[in-house]
């Protein structure tokens, strides 16, 4: 049987080991627990980012109609984008339509400085129609309209791709009179816009601007305007000619809904038969307070159904004007009631009135 023994060098060798691996271990351990250290140091710093509440963000109460950020040059991108254009709430959605209605605005006025002016029209009217205008663009919109109009409609030059116009050529025996019903406009209206001063005088051969009729009026009695159109307002075609600001009748008087220009009743100077007692005042008499011009109306519809004595007219009190104080009747400034004489067509003009 043989017997182990351990001999003196044996053993400081031994002792000599042991004391190196004790020495690994607690260094492995020593990094151990530093690296656990941390790592949980590490999970609550997360932990605290994560429970900490977002910072608030307002939101955007009103938004630029034409508002958008402008590159520094071709292709680059934004130094900085508007957060409020990236956090609209769903409630605020309606906001990007002044941005559409600036499109709009921004091409008709681009074909208006280049002379297009039935397309720059065209576009404006369009956007009116559709409801895509905020309301101070539909107002510059009408205001443009009316200054292309004064152009296209009431000048005599001659606009060939105006779907609202035409042209005739006088042939022998043609009278103004007779000319003006086949399109549903008025004799005085074919003087007005091809500067006719004698409708008695016409040269066979002549070639007359037309406008294809017949006009109608929206009164807004809330906005105190009497918007002008070519073809029924509301419907599809139809396009806004002008406005004209309008004074109504005392405690609201003026009656809402549809009226018709009645035949026979469209009078230059007219006499007024006062309803209160005051007698006749003749025509151009100064205390006559219709004006120059009187456009009877007859009730269709609405509180207007059935109502007679109500008109058009001018006024000699043009401080009236975006006010109640008439007797019901819808006044004019006498240079304005003096040219929608010219467009209302007896038996054809609608006036529809609105609150």
């Amino acid at each position: 049987m043989e017997v182990l023994t351990m001999t003196p060098g044996r053993l400081r060798f031994s002792r000599a080991a042991a004391m190196a691996l004790t020495l690994v271990l607690v260094l492995a351990a020593v990094v151990t627990v530093h690296r656990l250290n941390q790592i949980r140091a590490e999970q609550r710093r997360q932990a605290q980012r994560q429970e900490a509440p977002a910072p608030a963000v307002p939101a955007p109460t009103t938004l630029p109609a034409t508002t958008q950020p402008a590159p520094s040059h071709a292709g680059a991108e934004p130094a900085t984008r508007p957060a409020a254009l990236a956090l609209i709430p769903p409630g605020l959605a309606a906001v990007e339509q002044p941005q559409r209605s600036s499109r709009a605005m921004e091409e008709a006025q681009t074909l208006h400085a280049a002379g297009n002016l039935v397309a720059a029209r065209r576009v404006l009217n369009d956007a009116l129609n559709a409801g895509k205008l905020s309301p101070a663009d539909a107002a510059s919109a009408r205001r443009l309209i009316s200054d292309i109009n004064q152009i296209v409609i009431f000048s005599p030059r001659r606009f060939a791709e105006d779907p609202f116009q035409t042209t005739h050529q006088v042939r022998t025996g043609d009278r103004l009179a007779k000319i003006a019903p086949q399109h549903e406009v008025t004799w005085e209206l074919l003087c007005r816009i091809n500067g006719i001063s004698d409708p008695g005088r016409l040269r066979v051969g002549q070639v007359l601007k037309i406008i294809r009729g017949p006009f109608h009026a929206v009164v807004t009695k809330s906005t105190y305007t009497l918007d002008v159109y070519l073809g029924a307002p509301g419907e599809a075609g139809a396009m806004f000619v002008t406005s004209y600001p309008v004074g109504l009748g005392r405690d609201e008087s003026t009656p809402t809904g549809t009226w018709i220009v009645e035949p026979h009743k469209k009078l230059k100077n007219p006499t007024y038969y006062s309803p209160r007692g005051e007698g006749v005042i003749e025509a151009d008499d100064p205390r006559n307070p219709l004006g120059e011009r009187w456009i009877g109306l007859a009730g269709m519809d609405g509180q207007a159904a059935g109502q007679a004595s109500y008109g058009i007219h001018g006024t000699i009190e043009p401080q009236s004007i975006g006010r109640q104080e008439s007797m019901g009747c819808i006044r004019l400034l006498n240079a304005d009631v003096e040219v929608l004489y010219d467009l209302m067509v007896e038996g054809k003009s609608t006036v529809i009135v609105k609150p």
